[in-house]
């Protein structure tokens, strides 16, 4: 036996975690243990029994002949080129009716948009391709999807149709602002398999009705409050379905952000699943947030302690959490596919577009040059030395493209979430 290569030791609040980023195990340890006995393989033997078993159930105890870097290259592989699965992501639009000063859209067209084309080439490539796949996943995103949600509930309808015809099977993610969601449209979303639906909070009333506001000018808070505790009780009998709250952290508090979940009524809560971020700069937005990536911890806190659910698996084997290395392109209203639409600017993320046939043209380059800043972490000597590799695997794919170089995460941002309870 020998002690897996990804296990780290980290002192965290007062206590010695002992946490393995290829399992995701984490235990804390004794505070009279002895850290020397992790550090050679001769060592092992010293443990109990009992502390034996429990290491190797948890991964940070393996056998000899085991190569966890060619596993994690396997996994990374198979789902990279897995067909099973496939995930378009409609955006029929950037247009937004709201005016948030931090939209990393903002300024971009994609070409003209022709709602009435867009649709009508959707349908030929979807009559295409959709029945090549086992599973496909519809995502709705935009600028605000909404907008045009009556053409995209009637795309869906057509492909609950096709997919009982050609054997696969289908479901549905929106990411909206929540502004123009009812109850006539939010039931007929849960109809067609919707399995995720987020809405974005930005930290508290305040900050949020200076930043997530109408073009009029209008806020938007409380409107937003009001749709998830009138809708979420609608989603009892549908036990796939997963509601995520997105709370943007932008120079503000716990405090702070307590005042606005307190807002949500409590016998929804356990219904909801939060996913915290920091609002990060883009290249039309600048600007100074005391808050980062590194201090999620107390937001964790904070929302188990509230009977909220936390978001764990954005981390599992992937360089991203957006396109997560598996077959997802974005279908943008020019009718272009994009691999990520982060920054609009750089058209190596391009990979070709939709004919008016729905047949595809490709451009096989940047295809390739995706992939090999996916892969190109298993022939970085200092990314394969790390011990946080599985839960990075080089990070982001667009930030390598631009830069030539990667962006290391930090442990907090990449294990925090699997060191919450359930």
């Amino acid at each position: 036996m020998k002690f897996s290569k990804y296990n780290i030791i980290k002192e965290y609040e007062g206590n010695t975690l002992l946490y393995n980023s290829f399992t995701k195990s984490s235990i804390i340890l004794d505070e009279n243990i002895d850290l020397k006995k992790f550090e050679k393989d001769s060592e092992i033997d010293k443990f109990s029994e009992y502390e034996k078993k429990l290491l190797i159930d948890n991964g940070f105890i393996i056998d000899d002949n085991r190569d966890e870097t060619n596993e994690l290259k396997y996994i990374f592989h198979q789902k990279y080129f897995d067909n099973s699965f496939f995930n378009i992501v409609l955006v029929p639009t950037l247009k937004c009716n709201f005016a948030c000063p931090y939209c990393f859209e903002k300024g971009h067209s994609c070409g003209k948009e022709n709602i009435k084309k867009y649709f009508e080439t959707l349908y030929k490539y979807a009559e295409k391709y959709f029945k090549l796949h086992n599973v496909v996943q519809i995502s709705l995103f935009g600028g605000e999807p909404l907008l045009y949600i009556k053409e995209a509930l009637e795309f869906l309808e057509w492909v609950k149709n096709d997919s009982v015809k050609n054997n696969y099977e289908y479901f549905v993610s929106i990411v909206t602002n929540g502004s123009l969601l009812n109850e006539e449209i939010f039931n007929k979303l849960l109809e067609h398999n919707l399995y995720s639906l987020q809405i974005t909070i930005d930290s508290d009333m305040e900050t949020h009705d200076n930043n997530r506001i109408f073009k009029n000018g209008k806020p938007s808070f409380m409107l937003l409050i009001d749709n998830i505790n009138t809708l979420l009780p609608l989603t009892k009998k549908y036990e796939k379905f997963k509601f995520v709250l997105r709370i943007n952290l932008n120079n503000t508090t716990v405090e702070k952000v307590q005042k606005s979940l307190d807002y949500i009524k409590q016998d929804i809560r356990s219904s909801i699943y939060l996913l915290i971020r920091a609002v990060y700069n883009t290249k039309t937005y600048q600007k100074n947030n005391n808050n980062s990536l590194n201090e999620l911890k107390p937001y964790f806190d904070l929302g188990k302690q509230m009977e909220f659910k936390i978001i764990t698996e954005k981390y599992n084997y992937q360089t991203c959490e957006a396109c997560g290395d598996n077959k997802i392109f974005y279908l943008m209203p020019d009718l272009s596919i994009w691999k990520c639409i982060n920054d609009l600017d750089f058209k190596q993320s391009c990979f070709g577009k939709i004919l008016d046939n729905g047949e595809v043209d490709l451009i096989p380059e940047n295809m390739v040059n995706w992939y090999e800043k996916c892969s190109e972490t298993f022939k970085d000597e200092e990314c394969l030395k790390c011990k946080k590799l599985p839960d990075c695997l080089g990070g982001c794919p667009l930030y390598k493209a631009k830069h030539q170089q990667k962006s290391c995460r930090s442990f907090d941002m990449v294990c925090l979430p699997y060191l919450i309870e359930e």
